[in-house]
């Protein structure tokens, strides 16, 4: 009986607990970059919708200039947020994959930047290497 009178009072002591904010989800950083209009058009021409998360120094105009020289990346398509921190683009898989993109984008952005994919939509199966 002792055990489940003290059960109950943890129990009760967690529900008023204050909740820890985790960041922001992955869901949110997509959705700052997110255009309705550039994923459907990137479905429609066959391509991978990448989303990532940029750690350090976000200079967008540099990140725009750099996807214009990676082949396979949709340079109309690149969507850049400063809060949070994220970019996407659209990709032809058949060029070169979501990772191997992102590494070129990562090399010719900012030193110290780093570009970690939180999702790819699209056929994955279309993308190669």
């Amino acid at each position: 009986m002792r055990a489940a009178h003290t059960a109950v009072a943890v129990a009760g002591l967690l529900a008023f607990a204050p909740a820890q904010a985790c960041g922001v989800c992955n869901e949110d950083k997509v959705a700052a970059t997110y255009d309705h209009a550039v994923v459907r058009r990137a479905n429609l021409q066959g391509r991978v919708m990448v989303f990532c998360e940029v750690r350090g120094a976000l200079d967008s105009r540099r990140l725009k200039a750099a996807a214009s020289r990676i082949s396979g990346i949709d340079v109309a398509s690149v969507r850049t947020s400063a809060n949070p921190a994220t970019v996407s683009f659209a990709l032809d898989g058949r060029r070169q994959s979501p990772q191997t993109a992102v590494n070129a984008l990562q090399a010719m952005g900012p030193r110290g930047t780093e570009l970690v994919i939180m999702q790819v939509q699209g056929n994955p199966a279309a993308t190669s290497r």
